[in-house]
């Protein structure tokens, strides 16, 4: 007795074909549009990370260029300002050390040079002021330490009957030169320390009470704190706020 041969039918949206044959015949095709399917997406993602990396590259750039046009326009201040306290220092000097002369600053003399070095520093602390998001904290210091000579210059006109004002203009001068020339070496490693893989190191004075402005981060945090804290700038500015307060609180 032969027995019967049985055909199991499994699939039944197609008669007379089994799912078996059914999914070998797709599989292939399947495959291949499920292929096709990861690669798109695979270049879309590499697509993506190509376009966000480029984004970024050209954002660098953008801050690149923006510290570089900055440090070019600051630099020429910085030069003009340092010819005017240069000159100022070198007035000062001379009259100290010539026996020929009274080493005092008249009235009519520290008007006419602290209006020179004011205006020579105000301006600078103008435009730092003015683009210091580009590095907020090294930006504050450099413009507290000028303010804060700015702000001793002018006290100096309740003393100039002594030797005393024509020291202490020789000292601010002194102090604003080495800011000056801290800060224009800040902006030039801001600028191109990344294009010349380079440094240069910041002023090392033999008097290590000076005050040096360098970029480094705990650095700033000291200084910042000493001119708004301890500074006659500083102090002052403390004294006129707490009167404010007190006034406009009763």
């Amino acid at each position: 007795m032969v027995a019967s041969k049985v055909v199991v039918k499994s699939c039944c949206f197609i008669s007379d074909v089994s799912c078996y044959e059914v999914a070998k015949d797709f599989a292939g095709p399947s495959l291949a549009a499920l292929a096709v399917i990861v690669s798109i997406i695979i270049a879309f993602k590499q697509l993506s990370k190509q376009h966000s990396n480029t984004i970024k590259a050209q954002k660098e750039e953008a801050k690149r260029n923006t510290r570089i046009e900055l440090f070019k326009e600051v630099s020429l201040l910085i030069e003009q300002s340092s010819a005017v306290i240069r000159e100022v220092n070198s007035y000062c000097n001379v009259k100290k050390f010539n026996p020929n002369a009274v080493a005092l600053l008249d009235l009519k003399e520290y008007l006419e040079l602290s209006q020179r070095v004011n205006q020579a520093l105000l301006l600078l602390v103008s435009k730092i002021e003015s683009h210091e998001i580009v590095h907020p904290k090294l930006f504050k210091t450099f413009r507290y330490s000028l303010q804060s000579i700015v702000h001793d210059v002018m006290k100096l006109r309740d003393d100039t009957t002594s030797t005393t004002c024509l020291n202490k203009m020789m000292d601010y001068t002194s102090d604003a030169s080495c800011y000056l020339g801290d800060f224009q070496v800040c902006l030039q490693n801001l600028a191109y320390g990344d294009i010349f893989k380079s440094k240069i190191e910041a002023r090392v004075p033999i008097d290590k009470s000076l005050k040096v402005i360098e970029d480094d981060p705990v650095k700033l945090d000291a200084l910042l704190n000493y001119f708004e804290n301890e500074s006659n700038w500083g102090v002052s500015n403390a004294k006129y706020e707490k009167e404010a307060l007190e006034r406009f609180s009763s």
